[in-house]
């Protein structure tokens, strides 16, 4: 094979039936982005770390670098159109002392949610890990955000810590508390 195989784009097929293609963000995929962040429900944006603007968005697409941040991202056909519905990333520590470990992070789009894909795209996410040579996966969760938690325990993490008032939601305008979960490979 040439090269990593997480380089080829790749066809998932969710519960209902449905398929997603997975493959390494690109420049092009800006707008795409864009279109996926940007309507995303107040439920789901509950639960991420800080809100999506498009500055935001646009400077996850400034220097594509694999070696730093490996993007992976999930794509539909709709009317012969690509549409982006999920948006994952495994983080690389620069420091040695810290190669081994890579931060996870994942958002699914409230379309395709309860179909299978956060379940299959992370464990996707930890066959690349596992190639890359990690060992251990970290990831920061909400703590009441259950149907997150429940695929996480289910493919191997466990609540390694909990963090009171961590994290701001900008949705309901409070502190709440955080998990650290970790998942150690094999």
């Amino acid at each position: 094979m040439n090269g990593p195989f997480w380089r080829k784009p790749k066809t998932v097929t969710l519960k209902d039936g449905s398929s997603v293609t997975l493959r390494p963000s690109q420049v092009g995929d800006l707008e795409l982005a864009w279109d996926m962040f940007s309507t995303l429900s107040e439920e789901t944006l509950e639960f991420l770390p800080i809100p999506f603007n498009k500055e935001r968005v646009e400077e996850g697409f400034k220097g594509i670098d694999y070696s730093k941040a490996l993007p992976i991202l999930g794509f539909v056909d709709e009317e012969s159109e690509p549409r982006m519905v999920v948006s994952t990333t495994l983080g690389f520590n620069s420091l040695e002392l810290y190669s081994h470990r890579a931060e996870f992070g994942i958002t699914v789009h409230d379309d395709y949610q309860d179909r299978g894909l956060g379940t299959i795209l992370t464990g996707y996410m930890i066959g690349i890990a596992h190639e890359r040579g990690i060992k251990k996966l970290d990831l920061m969760v909400v703590a009441h955000n259950a149907r997150a938690i429940n695929v996480y325990k289910k493919l191997g993490f466990e609540v390694e810590g909990h963090f009171r008032m961590n994290h701001f939601n900008h949705i309901l305008k409070e502190y709440c508390d955080e998990y650290k979960m970790g998942l150690v490979l094999d």
